[in-house]
């Protein structure tokens, strides 16, 4: 019975060695290991030279496959290491954009109100040189009231000290033609002088009063005219000098306003110089912070094609080592099969099943 049975396994083995022969003639790399036995079975002890030669490649194929999935590991570890270094870089670019991003609206903020500051402060020079231009077309037409003032004043105080003249002849035995002279004079005086003069009428009273046949024929009456003519002149001259003093004051006021005014553009534009320093350095750290935001999305972009081009890198090879490998199994157990060929069943029909296939 057991020899039944082992007839048996040998009729399957010897059966199958065709057909596995065929399937490992298919191979390329199968189809040049039976062409190198076929040439080697020509040879004396063919089957021990051939079982070593498929052994030491048994041992260089599976050497190979370790070494290349070693190098294929530290590779995938390399690009496991590249691929972390990239989030690092990303992530700080992340937060460093963030962190610009974040100060750029309070820059912004300081720059708009240092412009808006120097504009108000232009404005205020602005506001300040045209009160200037008011006040002193203001004082000047001050001082012209003034000076008009003055000379009518000082007008009217020659022409009553005239009339005073006159009037002393109507004191004289020979009057002459003082009368006469007295109304032109009085006639004169009101035109030139008192017409908008608060003496106008006292001044225009006493010289009616001195044309008054019964004034002027009466000396001590004219003399009382004379005096009341002298106080008048006082008082002119009291007004005079009131205005002469007030004249004084308005014209102090007014250089103490155009200083005060330039004192305060000064003060003004030194403002304006710091505000529109602090105002350059705003608008430079404004646009410092902007370009480190878009260089930060930069490398961000930069560490993404990067990322990209490794992955579509470490992919490619991890495929390509895969392949390899999967190439050498392939290659190793063609070896294995044709080793426990030469090994157990190699014998005369063996070598003419190897001599007949067809590479």
């Amino acid at each position: 019975m057991k020899v039944i049975v082992f007839i048996t396994l040998l009729v399957c083995v010897f059966g199958q060695q065709p057909e596995m022969l065929e399937q490992i003639a298919q191979n390329s790399f199968g189809r040049q290991i039976l062409q190198t036995i076929q040439l080697e079975l020509t040879q004396e002890n063919a089957a021990r030279q051939i079982y070593t030669m498929l052994n030491k490649l048994f041992y260089d194929l599976r050497d190979e496959d370790a070494r290349s999935s070693k190098a294929n590991g530290e590779r995938q570890a390399q690009c496991s290491d590249q691929f972390a270094l990239i989030n690092s870089i990303q992530e700080k670019a992340v937060v460093a954009k963030a962190d610009y991003e974040r100060q750029i609206p309070g820059k912004q903020e300081e720059l708009a109100n240092k412009v808006a500051q120097v504009e108000q402060k232009n404005a205020e020079i602005q506001r300040n040189d045209q009160l200037y231009v008011n006040l002193s077309e203001q004082r000047r037409k001050e001082h012209e009231t003034y000076e008009r003032k003055r000379d009518e004043l000082i007008g009217l105080i020659n022409g009553l000290k005239q009339a005073q003249q006159i009037i002393r002849q109507l004191q004289t035995p020979h009057p002459g033609g003082a009368l006469v002279q007295l109304k032109e004079h009085h006639e004169q005086l009101i035109k030139s002088y008192a017409a908008n003069s608060e003496f106008k009428s006292m001044a225009s009273l006493l010289m009616e009063l001195c044309t008054d046949a019964k004034i002027h024929s009466d000396n001590d009456n004219v003399q009382v005219i004379v005096d009341i003519i002298n106080d008048l002149i006082e008082s002119i001259y009291d007004v005079q000098k009131r205005e002469m003093y007030a004249e004084d004051w308005a014209e102090k006021f007014f250089q103490q306003d155009l200083l005060r005014l330039s004192k305060e553009n000064v003060r003004l534009q030194g403002q304006i110089a710091d505000d529109q320093a602090a105002a350059e350095f705003a608008q430079q750290r404004l646009e410092d912070l902007q370009q480190q935001a878009l260089l930060q999305q930069i490398i961000y972009d930069n560490k993404e094609v990067e990322r990209k081009s490794f992955e579509v890198a470490c992919k490619e090879d991890n495929n390509a080592a895969e392949q390899a490998r999967v190439s050498r199994n392939e290659q190793i157990q063609i070896v294995l099969q044709l080793l426990e060929l030469f090994e157990n069943n190699f014998n005369d029909r063996t070598r003419a099943a190897l001599l007949q296939i067809v590479v």
